[in-house]
């Protein structure tokens, strides 16, 4: 071969080789999350130089995390992927990592069996001992980001011939794998901002939950718990085999969106007076008190009269004796039943049971009495508000307060809908602006039926309405218990209203009782 075509050989390899690194750095600019970046970093890195292993190491104080660790020769010895836990090492010169990662230098070495005496470094032979495995050829380079800051160090051992011979690292190599290093730092430096952006969004989330959900002690962890289940949904749905289900399948950007569209769906709440948020009997204490006050006033307009009666038969021999005694007697059969009335009122005032017709009837005759106030005006013994609000016959809002409640779905798309959400995160509004919607089109606040609601909000409902039932913080209800509350989406999906496949999946798989560690996590970030 003469000089130009060995030229010419040079020039097409390292074309070839700029080519390649070219396309790795494409492939670490597209990978956001950590974890398989670092991974990605290192097991092209091993490609690049035909090597058998490779770590990876990111500096964290006066530390070093040891966060990847690739042996293809031992995963091809086991027929499977090597089992690794992340841990610190030290920051020091006395380790191959530690020398590079303090001075920036590259190491090339031949043999780690064989460092000279006059060096800091030193190799840590307990690997090899521990896996049977022999270390040889290794090379170290410093990861440096765009302000040439050391953030971490990448290490490759045993470059590979073709006949499978360990043989040094070749020089040629170095300056490749420092640019490819080089370009790790950046992704990671990108990867690790993007995650902080995300963490500082999650957690401004979590934390507009909690202020939204402190507004009011009896929805408090309401969202969360939401979150939670609509989270475990969307596992269980990656895991089925069979039936519509197992054609669905959530990617981890789809799941954490879900999430935190459970957290997010109420927060139109906010826009909810507090009045009627807060509300735990059907009037509250100061209104009923008002019925009570009027009550005794009434009182005294019956005792009035009887004494002015009394007052017209004084001087009348005729049946005078039996004539009071039946005027102290009404009189006081009057008092006994305004009394009953109004032990009747407050016992109804509290939501904890059904109005019955009977209840209604009798609210109703009580409403339409009349009595003259002070001013000879005649009044009802109940006002218009008081009627309505006490005639509500399961719960503790009117049909006002019902409405002002659900427009707080309204509210949510509202205040979503100004969110910048970044593009994994884009359909939160959707989701949580539907999340009260019925497949048979009886929900609201757009009536929305079938393929019109997203499967995420046919999760998130189901999901709501077992938390609301079974919840047992409510003021209008005591918990309800878990058979029942599972009857009660079996019959709304028999009447079309639920996913019925998403109501067996929840049963089945005891979504309700089973939490994972994700949740457990979950819980912990919470509590932060």
């Amino acid at each position: 071969m003469n000089s130009n075509e060995n030229a010419a050989g040079k020039y097409e390899e390292l074309k070839s080789q700029i080519t390649r690194l070219n396309q790795i750095g494409i492939a670490l600019s597209s990978e956001h999350n950590l974890n398989k970046l670092l991974e990605l970093i290192v097991k092209e890195a091993r490609s690049f130089t035909e090597a058998d292993g490779g770590s990876l190491y990111i500096k964290e104080g006066d530390k070093l995390n040891f966060l990847v660790a690739q042996t293809e020769s031992l995963e091809s010895r086991t027929n499977a992927k090597q089992s690794f836990k992340s841990f610190y090492v030290p920051l020091t010169k006395a380790s191959i990592s530690g020398f590079v990662a303090i001075t920036g230098e590259t190491l090339n070495i031949p043999d780690v069996y064989h460092i000279p005496p006059t060096v800091e470094y030193r190799f840590n032979k307990d690997f090899d001992v521990k896996m049977e495995y022999r270390s040889k050829s290794m090379l170290t380079v410093p990861m440096r980001d765009h302000q040439d800051e050391i953030i971490g160090v990448l290490q490759l051992v045993n470059s590979m011939d073709q006949a499978g011979k360990v043989i040094p690292f070749k020089k040629e190599y170095e300056l490749l794998i420092l640019s490819l290093a080089s370009q790790a730092a950046v992704a990671i430096r990108n990867a690790k901002l993007i995650e902080e952006i995300k963490d500082l969004f999650r957690s401004l989330v979590r934390y507009s939950v909690k202020a939204i959900d402190s507004r009011s002690k009896h929805t408090a962890g309401h969202s969360s718990r939401v979150a939670k289940y609509a989270k475990r949904f969307a596992e269980a749905i990656n895991e089925e085999i069979e039936g519509r289900l197992a054609k669905v399948k959530f990617t981890p950007e789809q799941i954490e969106e879900l999430y935190m569209c459970g957290l997010l769906h109420d927060i139109g709440k906010i826009g909810v007076k507090e009045a009627v948020l807060e509300k735990t009997t059907k009037l509250n204490d100061a209104q009923i008190e008002a019925i009570a006050s009027r009550f005794e006033a009434i009182k005294t307009g019956f005792v009035m009269r009887a004494l002015q009666q009394k007052l017209e038969l004084s001087g009348s021999k005729r049946d005078e004796n039996a004539r009071l005694q039946e005027i102290e007697a009404r009189v006081q059969e009057e008092i006994k039943a305004l009394e009953a009335d109004l032990e009747f009122l407050r016992r109804i005032n509290i939501p904890e049971e059904y109005l019955s017709p009977e209840g209604l009837q009798r609210l109703r005759q009580i409403a339409e009495r009349t009595y003259y106030d002070i001013g000879g005006e005649m009044r009802y013994f109940l006002t218009g508000h008081e009627y309505e609000s006490l005639a509500v016959t399961r719960g503790n809002l009117t049909a006002a307060e019902y409405k002002e409640i659900q427009r707080h779905v309204e509210h949510s798309l509202a205040i979503l809908g100004k969110i910048p959400f970044t593009k994994d995160l884009e359909n939160i509004p959707k989701y949580a602006a539907a999340h009260h919607e019925y497949l048979n089109g009886s929900g609201y606040p757009r009536g929305l039926k079938g393929d019109e609601i997203p499967l995420q909000s046919r999760i998130l409902c189901i999901s709501d309405i077992y938390d609301a039932l079974t919840a047992p913080d409510r003021p209008y209800k005591k918990a309800m218990p878990l058979e029942r509350t599972i009857k009660i989406l079996q019959e709304e999906a028999e009447r079309g209203k639920l996913d019925n496949d998403l109501v067996e999946l929840f049963v089945r798989r005891k979504l309700f009782e089973s939490p994972r560690k994700t949740d457990e996590k979950d819980d912990d970030k919470d509590e932060d």
